[in-house]
């Protein structure tokens, strides 16, 4: 139960383990998870180790929020680029990146509502875009008027079509998630 998490992909007829999301055209699903390495959950595993699929999901979920990691896509970037020191808002961007530790089938920490709201908070906000970059990742960034979820949605789907290869995409479209 240690290494049980949540993971999220597209809506699918498999025979998983899984669940809606309250994304529009995303589900999650259980997943036994060794770094970035990991195992479908299926029933028959559950009921093989007589665990209860209840019990799996809270654990799953305990798990999960523990990774849960938000970084500025700013600190991010120079992390990439091995620029050390501490890069925040500074240049305007308020773009930031929800993963887990590991920054493999990470998506799924958007499900941390505890997180959302903490970093919310701090944006003095209630109402966060969230642009779901792969799998492994998603983008988040404090409701702002301005922004135009249609124009949000239409860049994901450029980037997907152009640099996200077909079976790490979730949808094409951003979303607006209330807190």
């Amino acid at each position: 139960m240690k290494h049980i998490s949540i993971a999220l992909r597209r809506i699918s007829n498999d025979r998983l383990v899984k669940r809606p999301c309250d994304l529009d055209g995303i589900e999650q699903y259980l997943i036994i998870k060794a770094g970035c390495c990991s195992v479908k959950v299926i029933p028959m595993i559950l009921a093989n180790a007589d665990i209860k699929e209840d019990l799996a999901w809270k654990r799953a979920m305990e798990n999960l929020c523990a990774e849960t990691q938000i970084i500025s896509l700013e600190q991010t970037l120079a992390d990439m680029a091995g620029i050390p020191g501490n890069h925040t808002e500074e240049s305007g961007m308020d773009i930031h990146i929800i993963s887990n530790a590991h920054k493999c089938m990470g998506a799924a920490s958007i499900m941390d509502r505890q997180a959302l709201r903490s970093f919310a908070d701090a944006h003095h906000t209630d109402m966060l875009f969230v642009i779901p970059s792969s799998i492994h990742e998603m983008m988040i960034i404090p409701y702002n008027s301005s922004i135009s979820l249609d124009e949000l949605s239409a860049m994901v789907k450029e980037v997907n079509e152009t640099q996200v290869s077909p079976e790490e995409r979730l949808t094409d479209r951003a979303y607006i998630i209330n807190l």
